[in-house]
């Protein structure tokens, strides 16, 4: 088992600073933060953005992360997917297909993946 944690804790932080912090205090993985970047007065997480899935460029986001060795447990985004008001819902949707695509470029383990794997 290897010890994460989420980035939405440190709001304020780039995901460099909080890579650094991790890997200096004995973190592994990151479960990263992907909300979209507006809406942080809402609920609670939300506007904090590790990942800019709407401009990602999977080679700056995986420079980081090796530099501190740290890969990426999942990327974070909790909406409420069956919101009443259909133009949040398709917002929360549309964000959250792009943070699975972001998943997929950046190469993050699907379920069973970590199962078995020593580093």
């Amino acid at each position: 088992m290897r010890l994460g944690l989420l980035t939405a804790a440190f709001p304020r932080l780039s995901l460099e600073k909080v890579a650094s912090w991790a890997s200096g205090n004995g973190f592994e993985m990151l479960e990263v933060a992907c909300w979209p970047a507006a809406g942080g007065e809402r609920r609670r997480y939300a506007g904090v953005s590790h990942i800019d899935v709407a401009r990602l460029d999977p080679a700056k986001v995986r420079e980081v992360l090796d530099r501190h060795g740290l890969e990426i447990s999942s990327l974070a985004y909790y909406p409420n997917n069956l919101h009443p008001d259909a133009g949040e819902r398709r917002a929360a949707n549309a964000h959250l297909r792009k943070v699975i695509d972001a998943a997929a470029k950046l190469g993050v383990p699907t379920v069973g993946t970590f199962v078995g794997r020593d580093k």
